[in-house]
């Protein structure tokens, strides 16, 4: 079967449906998922669901790797970063401030499961390196604060795993042990 973009699916491994937002490469998707979140998955990862809500369990992947038109995704860097971009210390540094506290990216955190609320935390963490390196952005601190650590070794084991950024802890007189800077190469 051929992948489109609107195609609905179910996780194999997961009690989760969604459909295919974009085709990113040939075995590369992004899925909106029924918790509401925005994923990207393999399609290994995926079963169609076909109209009469029938899963099918082969996917023609031949097919799929000669024909599939990856969808760019721009991000709209203005619009990611506009709250950071007004902020007196990138006006006059060049050093944006992302601030990775729940409550300054969802409007009820205690509502999201821990997952829930480490996988928005990470997806904003994406969508700002991306537009802050699209903005040629040379330096960002991400504001993680201390809690448990879970964030912080999260976002440096992301970080650590692109080769064009320099990671450390940010300036300690100033965040504590609670940020990490970023420098983009």
């Amino acid at each position: 079967m051929e992948i489109h973009v609107g195609n609905q699916i179910k996780f194999i491994n997961e009690n989760l449906v969604g459909e295919v937002k974009s085709i990113l490469s040939k075995d590369r998707l992004i899925v909106s998922c029924s918790d509401g979140f925005d994923r990207e998955v393999s399609i290994h990862e995926i079963l169609m669901v076909t109209a009469d809500n029938e899963s099918l369990y082969h996917v023609d992947t031949d097919f799929f790797s000669k024909n599939f038109t990856p969808k760019s995704i721009k991000v709209d860097a203005v619009g990611v970063l506009s709250k950071y971009l007004e902020s007196a210390r990138y006006q006059s540094e060049g050093v944006l401030e992302i601030d990775l506290h729940l409550e300054e990216l969802v409007e009820f955190p205690g509502k999201l499961d821990d997952w829930q609320k480490l996988l928005t935390q990470m997806q904003h963490v994406k969508k700002c390196l991306s537009a802050a390196m699209e903005k040629k952005v040379k330096k960002i601190i991400f504001i993680h604060g201390v809690g448990t650590g879970v964030l912080k070794a999260e976002l440096h084991n992301y970080l650590a795993s692109i080769d064009y950024l320099i990671i450390s802890d940010a300036d300690f007189r100033r965040y504590g042990i609670g940020a990490t800077e970023v420098i983009i190469k």
